[in-house]
């Protein structure tokens, strides 16, 4: 008996650590991401996260917004290998394409060409986000034929990046850190509030979020 309590006792042990850790990481992952802005907590996100329909809603979003739906989508550019992540939010004012970028370090932004990033003393080119934008809404627009929607676009830097324009700043595109986020979009949406009634926010996530809700079955 004491044999086996220790067996049990041990198993009980390494699971435990193992789940402490991944729990950890996991988290640490959450403070660097986009959910912060999105969710009320890593517990609403750690809950949410395992189905893409229950993901696609959040109680921090309804509380500032009412109805809604979070769409996060996977695309690869035509010089891009590695796909861009993009996350979209469905309001009653329209669809809002957050380009979320990583980049850290000093940031140099322009309306053309690629962005400059200077981190650790290394410089390094990347995609215009903005110009990424664009080409995003334009194939997801291919995937609401005959619907007009209106759709914002935002570039999302992380808190920790400093943002410098070359030349005139993008005003079409807005360029903002995470923390800016909200309070741009509340502006907007009670600007243009109830444009979109809250069955076409319904029927807006089925069909932008059909792709990945069928892979999610297949898995």
């Amino acid at each position: 008996m004491t044999v086996w309590y220790e067996v049990i006792l041990g198993i009980g042990l390494v699971a435990g650590t193992v789940w402490l850790i991944g729990t950890i990481c996991d988290w640490r992952r959450f403070r660097r991401s986009i959910q912060t802005e999105l969710y009320s907590g890593y517990l609403e996100y750690s809950l949410r996260k395992r189905k893409i329909r229950s993901l696609s809603k959040s109680y921090y979003l309804n509380s500032e917004f009412g109805k809604h739906r979070i769409v996060y989508q996977l695309a690869h550019n035509k010089r891009e290998k590695i796909p861009q992540a993009y996350v979209l939010l469905l309001l009653t004012s329209g669809i809002y394409i957050l380009n979320v970028k990583n980049q850290s370090g000093k940031i140099l932004a322009k309306k053309k060409g690629d962005f400059k990033q200077n981190f650790d003393g290394h410089e390094y080119l990347f995609q215009n986000p903005v110009t990424e934008s664009r080409y995003f809404e334009k194939r997801l627009r291919e995937k609401m034929p005959g619907m007009d929607v209106p759709v914002r676009l935002l570039v999302v830097f992380p808190e920790d990046s400093e943002l410098f324009w070359e030349g005139d700043e993008s005003r079409e595109v807005p360029v903002l850190h995470r923390r800016q986020l909200i309070e741009w979009i509340k502006k907007e949406d009670g600007a243009n509030h109830g444009i979109l009634e809250e069955r076409q926010i319904d029927s807006l996530f089925e069909i932008l979020a059909e792709e990945s809700m069928e892979a999610e079955k297949m898995v």
